[in-house]
């Protein structure tokens, strides 16, 4: 009885129901479904890992413009493990992490996610109950926790047949893609001298880059910083899962569900007491609809990353009505590192990553680029401090951006669009035309 009492009190902290029959009626189909979450996780992501490296070691791939060409090992990442207890069969002999880890909702599922794998039941279960407590809105951590509380009552036998309630059915499935895109991402480590390939050039000037990578649910920040020999190098300095538009990428039209594909630039930066709470703990507003997007007749505004709702931790990995949304805890220490205005944001249905020291042209501004029309009407020393190309609708695009240096004064920046038309880049708007 008194494990039944703390499953009633999980989905009450859900908020699954408001009434004592309407959390039974919940509760009965989700423990007779949440038993086999763990091992539907494991099956699918060997078997999604074990597809992408076949295509990667027998050299076959699909022709693709660079943007939407996915950066995937050949093998399986070996993660280290994350806090696990000293003295424990998982912690035997294994390397500590070269950085502790944030203690967030998302850390304490994967430390529960790979004692399980471990064998380390009691333990997890340990971590499982810490991850509800400090996170009660982690859906996906209730949802494990209440697995392992399923697993020690030995299940329901009428399991089936509840498993056919369409509600069930879907949030099952939410949570399931989610446990994915959460176990299946890369340390930031990983991505040490590595550069994102929209990325053609970044002077000392622009600090750092937001990346979205939509396939994986991931937004980084890369940092354009200096070693410690002096060398400007790259470094992923934060990584955290989003939720992007309900229809996927490639936003077209107002209101049709889609996240937008492109660069774009922060704006703004809104605090929670300014916010409607579906907007979570702040918000940083990009300039979406870019003059590319004009140019290629897309409608729609109010292109955001910001925070989740009080009462939902994160949203399944496709849930938006187009923004880029994280967890409120992990929206916070975005805004934390320092992101200014004018800070580029790189949204892209697939990232491609590239040996950062095979790339002269980083650190040199590539001589090819045309000077914008507004820079020949305002003398001075332009310099450019950034530049972007990618492929949209089979049409080379680029972003560049200029700064003018005048001593007492704030550099002036200028951000131009460009498509290729032929063998020729032709400019296609200001910003705010």
């Amino acid at each position: 009885m008194a494990i039944w009492q703390r499953v009633q009190g999980t989905f009450l902290r859900l908020g699954w129901g408001k009434t004592g029959s309407r959390v039974l009626w919940m509760a009965l189909p989700l423990l007779a479904a949440l038993w086999i979450l763990l091992r539907l996780i494991s099956v699918d992501a060997v078997a999604k890992s074990s597809t992408e490296g076949d295509s990667h070691a027998n050299g076959h791939s699909t022709p693709r413009a660079a943007w939407h060409t996915l950066y995937e090992p050949s093998e399986p990442p070996k993660d280290e493990p994350l806090g696990l207890a000293p003295g424990s069969k998982a912690a035997a002999g294994a390397k500590p992490p070269r950085e502790k880890p944030t203690e967030n909702g998302e850390t304490l599922f994967l430390q529960t996610y790979q004692l399980l794998n471990a064998g380390e039941h009691a333990q997890a279960m340990q971590v499982a109950q810490t991850m509800v407590e400090r996170f009660p809105n982690f859906q996906l951590g209730q949802f494990i926790y209440a697995d392992l509380l399923a697993s020690l009552s030995g299940g329901l036998p009428e399991r089936d047949a509840l498993l056919q309630h369409p509600d069930v059915r879907q949030r099952l499935s939410q949570l399931k893609a989610e446990a994915l895109q959460r176990t299946r991402h890369q340390d930031k480590a990983f991505f040490a001298g590595q550069y994102p390939a929209p990325v053609r050039y970044l002077s000392p000037n622009v600090a750092q880059v937001v990346l979205v990578d939509a396939q994986k649910s991931r937004l980084y920040v890369l940092a354009n910083q200096r070693d410690d020999a002096g060398k400007r190098s790259f470094k992923v300095v934060f990584d955290a899962y989003v939720s992007i538009g309900n229809n996927g990428m490639g936003k077209w039209r107002e209101g049709d569900g889609k996240t937008p594909a492109g660069v774009y630039f922060v704006q703004k930066h809104l605090t929670d007491p300014m916010l409607p709470d579906l907007y979570g703990s702040g918000a940083l507003t990009l300039d979406y609809p870019s003059p590319i997007d004009k140019e290629q007749r897309r409608t729609g505004s109010g292109i955001w990353l910001h925070g989740s709702p009080s009462q939902q931790y994160a949203r399944p990995p496709t849930a938006t009505d187009g923004c880029v949304v994280l967890a409120n805890d992990d929206m916070t220490r975005l805004v934390q590192l320092g992101l200014k205005a004018d800070t580029p944001v790189v949204i892209a249905e697939q990232l491609t990553w590239h040996d950062a020291a095979k790339a002269p042209h980083l650190k040199a501004p590539p001589k090819a680029w045309p000077e914008p029309e507004q820079m020949r009407k305002t003398p001075g020393d332009w310099q450019l401090i950034s530049a972007f190309e990618w492929t949209d609708k089979q049409q080379n695009v680029a972003v560049l951006s200029h700064e003018l240096q005048t001593a007492g004064r704030t550099p002036k920046r200028l951000h131009s669009y460009w498509v290729m038309e032929g063998q020729r880049w032709k400019e296609v708007g200001r910003p705010g035309s």
